[in-house]
């Protein structure tokens, strides 16, 4: 019998899905044709930007394959992955970087981690013992 997953676990699963389709429409090589039917890629600076945001693409895809399955670990690095990009986007902002993308990146990870908290319970369940 298959269980049914939770609404706020099939929902930061979704979330992670959709943002990992996000972050490779963002790094297409097919600008123009994109423009076309209006979606606007963020520019990439340079290697590294591109190379991180590749390794985020395939991080969130393991964490939202962990969190489909109920994975412990899932959820820690959902709290992980969010806490690293909320200190690295206040870290941007205390440095007066002129990168416009800072104030959307601490709140998306702070709605993540205000989201992620409450589905606790479905991936760290308490033994009975009786």
């Amino acid at each position: 019998m298959k269980r049914k997953l939770p609404m706020i676990v099939m929902f930061i699963g979704d979330m992670s899905l959709l943002y990992v389709a996000l972050i490779i429409i963002s790094i297409s090589p097919m600008k123009s044709i994109m423009e076309n039917i209006g979606v606007y890629p963020i520019p990439m600076y340079n290697f590294l930007d591109g190379a991180l945001r590749v390794l985020s693409a395939i991080v969130l895809l393991t964490i939202a394959y962990g969190y489909f399955k109920l994975k412990k670990w899932a959820y820690l690095e959902i709290i992980i992955y969010n806490v690293f990009f909320l200190a690295v986007s206040m870290f941007f902002i205390a440095m007066k970087t002129s990168n416009p993308y800072n104030t959307p990146n601490i709140i998306e990870s702070l709605l993540g981690l205000i989201i992620a908290f409450p589905s606790k319970r479905y991936f760290f369940k308490e033994e009975c013992d009786s």
